[in-house]
């Protein structure tokens, strides 16, 4: 595959999320000019506020501090184990050549790489 290639798809690309822009935009002012909607969405504005507050109120006492940081640090665990586990499997990919792999209960899963462009 040429960069000739990878260079135009990505202007079809590009090109083609300029068109989804325009047309959310489209039915975003279809809906901005609809008087019952923009009443419905201020009431459910008002409601998410009064949410929000008690949420706020809520977080702030001491045993949800502490469950609100035994999850943090269970998420944070668990991203660094996945990374560490994706590094392992590629590994696994480039020593064995095979794209399946079992797990501890006899399953087998099939390897998916994702590769994308980052600036």
């Amino acid at each position: 595959m040429s960069q000739d290639l990878i260079s135009r798809r990505l202007k079809v690309i590009r090109d083609l999320e300029d068109e989804k822009d325009k047309i959310a935009k489209a039915k975003q002012d279809f809906l901005d000019n609809d008087e019952h909607y923009i009443q419905l969405k201020d009431k459910n504005t008002l409601h998410r506020e009064a949410c929000k507050i008690l949420k706020e109120q809520i977080e702030e006492k001491a045993h949800v501090k502490e469950i609100t940081m035994q999850l943090k640090d269970k998420v944070k665990e668990i991203k660094e184990l996945k990374e560490v586990l994706s590094q392992e499997l590629a590994d696994y990919y480039r020593n064995e050549g095979t794209m399946q792999i079992e797990d501890e209960e006899g399953n087998i899963k099939r390897l998916k790489f994702n590769v994308s462009l980052v600036n």
